[in-house]
């Protein structure tokens, strides 16, 4: 038997990192419209419907406000990360351990748990509920790393409270 490449690192695009900028355009649409109703009520002097269009600005305006902190945050964070690992791993900067798989413990499928297994000590836990740019997809899911006695060559990196993550997998004979 043949040493079998498994997995190898690559960005992959995730569509829900669409969902803050399509809020944070949403929110701002829905601030500018209320914005128009504002001006046209003062305009014409209908105070109740100036109030009511008051209330709806200001939620628009502090969602975009929101949002627009949120992705001033998610996204060095992501950015960060994927420097970490996919960088990283493009680079040749990353450790690799070789041996038997370990205390396998597989995640349900369910979810609710982490899948974790050891490898000559080094310790790996993920999740196919992680949003990582390294491997994260359980045995219950189809999963490459099946159990205990598995022979594998893992390269891994760190970065922040992910630990172990893992950006390349072989098996061998």
């Amino acid at each position: 038997m043949e040493s079998q490449v498994l997995y190898r690192a690559a960005f992959q695009f995730q569509w829900h990192w669409l969902v803050i900028p399509a809020l944070l355009i949403a929110s701002a649409i829905i601030a500018i419209h209320f914005m128009k109703k504002v001006r046209e009520a003062k305009e014409s002097g209908q105070t109740k419907d100036v109030v009511g269009s008051c209330i709806a600005m200001a939620i628009g305006l502090s969602g975009v406000s929101f949002l627009l902190f949120c992705t001033l945050i998610l996204i060095p964070i992501k950015i960060g990360e994927y420097h970490a690992t996919i960088g990283a791993f493009e680079k040749g900067e990353y450790e690799i351990v070789e041996g038997y798989v370990e205390d396998f413990h597989p995640m349900p499928y369910t979810g609710h748990d982490n899948e974790t297994f050891r490898i000559d000590d080094v310790a790996f836990s993920y999740s196919d509920y992680d949003d990582c740019f390294g491997y994260n997809k359980s045995r219950s899911h189809g999963g490459v790393i099946t159990g205990d006695g598995q022979h594998l060559k893992i390269g891994y990196t760190q970065y922040g409270s992910y630990g172990n993550i893992i950006v390349y997998i072989e098996e061998l004979p």
